[in-house]
């Protein structure tokens, strides 16, 4: 009874088989606005207990897919569409692309081989750019206020620091030719883009569970396991590259010093 009476306080109501959590309504339509609701989570939606100021009555015929004066049917349809967006050119951009462009100027040696990687991992940023801006306009257009949470905290920081790895790459580049050596560009360049790959890896992983403890556009449990499959699966093989890359490099430069030498 204490510890129903204290959530009471805090806004939550208790019913038999079902749970609800106060929310924060940021943004809902031009027709309503809301300063504070609560919202019960039913069936993977969110749905009645709405408190508003538009003179309505919350009524809904079920029809229609009307609701506070404007189809919600819509709403939540367009929300849709970004969210797919946004889910999948992110996971392109760290399940696929970042980490076949870290493996490509591991594994592979031709001429020009730093432009191709340095072109490759600039187009997977755009294709995060637009991901984060998809993600950007969901929490600013979502029924719910998302902008303290986990996931779209990271989303926000990788954004940022992923902006610095096309400059400490070029410097890598510039320092190792004139060196012949790395040098700190080289290891800020390499250590940031590991950490950001894994960070984004996981990130995407804390986005569907957001989806699953919001009750917004819960994923399925077959896409779940194939996000988590597919990206352990390039996030193994890219540590195996980096891994393979380095130890070569390291026989390499073992190599041209026996050369010396035997020169000397």
């Amino acid at each position: 009874m204490v510890r129903q009476n204290a959530l009471a306080s805090r806004g939550y109501r208790h019913q038999p088989g079902s749970y609800s959590q106060p929310i924060l309504f940021q943004k809902w339509s031009d027709k309503c606005t809301v300063s504070h609701a609560t919202a019960q989570h039913v069936r993977g939606g969110w749905t009645d207990g709405y408190s508003y100021w538009n003179g309505g009555d919350g009524s809904d015929d079920g029809s229609s897919g009307s609701r506070f004066g404007f189809n919600t049917q819509d709403f939540l349809a367009d929300r849709r569409t970004v969210l797919m967006a946004h889910g999948i050119l992110a996971a392109l951009a760290f399940v696929i692309l970042f980490p076949l462009g870290s493996i490509l100027i591991r594994l592979a040696s031709f001429p020009g081989l730093w432009w191709v990687h340095g072109l490759f991992q600039v187009f997977s940023y755009i294709l995060f750019i637009a991901a984060f801006g998809a993600g950007v306009w969901l929490v600013n257009n979502a029924p719910i206020s998302l902008i303290g949470n986990y996931h779209p905290a990271i989303g926000i920081i990788l954004f940022c620091l992923l902006f610095l790895q096309p400059i400490l790459g070029w410097m890598h580049h510039a320092q190792f030719k004139k060196y012949k050596r790395r040098t700190a560009w080289s290891y800020g360049h390499l250590w940031l883009g590991r950490i950001l790959i894994t960070l984004g890896m996981i990130n995407g992983g804390l986005g569907m569970l957001l989806a699953t403890q919001t009750g917004y556009f819960v994923p399925s449990l077959g896409q779940m396991i194939a996000y988590g499959v597919v990206a352990g699966i390039m996030w193994t093989l890219w540590v195996t590259a980096s891994v393979f890359g380095e130890r070569r490099r390291s026989r390499a430069m073992q190599a041209r010093g026996r050369t010396r030498t035997h020169t000397v």
